[in-house]
C-alpha cells in the first residue's frame, strides 16, 4: 500500500478518465440482448471503421486507431504494468436497469460483408493479435455492423478456430448460436434468451481457454441483407447495474481485489446487457481509475 500511495500520490502514475456514451441501435433493445456500446455519441467519439477495411481480413486496434471508439487511458507505460483501480457507472434513464456493463480491450475484428454465404469463408490472418498474443483468455463475438437491421434470417452462425494452446481446427460446439432475425444495429447477433442464445462469447469447443485467431466463419442460411463484424476481445471487468439512478462502483484494489492489466495500446469498449427494454439514446456514465508501476 505505501508503495501504491508513493505512485500515485508522490510520481503522479495515476489518470482518472470520465466516460459518458449514449445507447444507440435505431429501435430500442430488447430485455435481455448484448449491445455493442461503443457506436453511441458521447466521450469517447462513436467508431467509425468495424464495418469498412478488407474483407474477411484481421484488422488488429489499439488505443490510438482512428475511429475506434475506445476510451482513452493515457498511453503506455512499458517497463511498468498499468491496472484499473476503480470503476463505477451510472444511468438515469427510465428503464436503463437492470444491466451489466462489460469492460473489453478489443483486439481487432475481421468484417464480413457477404450474408448471404452459406458455405465456409475462409478468413485472412496476415495481421496478427497485437495483445495477449498467445489467445489466452480471448473471446469472438459477432455484431451487427451495418447501420440498418440485418435480414429476416435466422442462420446458424459457427466459426473454426486455432486456440490459445495453438491447436488448429478447433470449432464451435454442435448446439450453435442462433442469429437473430431483423438483428438490430450494434446487437450482438445470438444473445437473448432460448435455445441457441449465448453470452456475447462465441461458445468455444470443450477445454479451450481462449483464441488465437479464426480460420473460416460460416452462416448456415442467407441472413438476406447487411453486413456483420467479427471481434476478438480480452473481457477485463463487469460492472451491474441494479436500480435507476444508483451508481454501480467498483475498488478493485480492495473490494474486489483484482487489478485488471490494461496493456499498452489497449483499446478499452463498452458492450451492455439490457435486462429491460432500453430505448434509443439511454445515457450511460461513469469513470476509471488508473494506476501503472513496476
Amino acid at each position: 500500500m505505501d508503495d501504491y500511495i508513493n505512485k500515485t500520490s508522490t510520481l503522479g502514475q495515476f489518470k482518472r478518465v470520465d466516460w459518458n456514451k449514449n445507447f444507440l441501435p435505431t429501435t430500442a433493445a430488447v430485455a435481455w440482448e448484448w449491445h455493442f456500446l461503443a457506436k453511441g455519441a458521447g466521450n469517447p467519439d462513436s467508431w467509425s471503421i468495424y464495418n469498412t477495411g478488407t474483407n474477411l481480413a484481421f484488422q488488429a486496434t489499439s488505443e490510438s486507431t482512428a475511429g475506434a471508439g475506445g476510451i482513452q487511458h493515457w498511453g503506455n507505460v512499458s517497463p511498468a504494468t498499468k491496472h484499473i483501480i476503480n470503476a463505477s457507472a451510472f444511468s438515469a434513464a427510465a428503464t436503463s436497469c437492470p444491466a451489466v456493463l462489460m469492460l473489453v480491450d478489443l483486439l481487432g475484428f475481421y468484417r464480413v460483408s457477404s450474408v448471404t454465404t452459406i458455405t465456409a469463408q475462409t478468413l485472412n490472418n496476415t495481421v496478427t493479435l497485437p495483445r495477449y498474443t498467445d489467445g489466452a483468455g480471448v473471446q469472438a463475438f459477432m455484431w451487427n455492423t451495418n447501420t440498418t437491421a440485418m435480414g429476416a434470417a435466422t442462420p446458424n452462425l459457427s466459426i473454426n478456430y486455432t486456440n490459445s494452446a495453438g491447436t488448429a481446427g478447433r470449432a464451435t460446439p454442435a448446439t450453435l448460436p442462433i442469429g437473430k432475425t431483423a438483428a438490430a444495429n450494434w446487437l450482438i447477433l445470438y444473445s437473448g434468451t432460448g435455445a441457441g442464445k449465448y453470452w456475447p462469447f462465441m461458445p468455444l469447443q470443450s477445454g479451450d481457454a481462449g483464441i488465437r485467431s479464426i480460420q473460416s466463419v460460416t452462416i448456415s442460411t442467407s441472413y438476406v441483407s447487411g453486413e456483420f463484424s467479427i471481434g476478438l476481445c480480452k473481457p477485463l471487468l463487469t460492472l451491474p447495474l441494479t436500480t435507476i439512478g444508483v451508481a454501480s462502483e467498483r475498488d478493485l484494489m480492495n473490494q474486489v481485489p483484482s487489478l485488471p492489466q490494461v496493456q499498452d495500446g489497449a483499446n478499452l469498449v463498452w458492450m451492455i446487457y439490457d435486462g429491460a427494454a432500453t430505448p434509443v439514446n439511454t445515457a450511460y456514465f461513469g469513470h476509471l481509475d488508473f494506476a501503472w508501476g513496476d
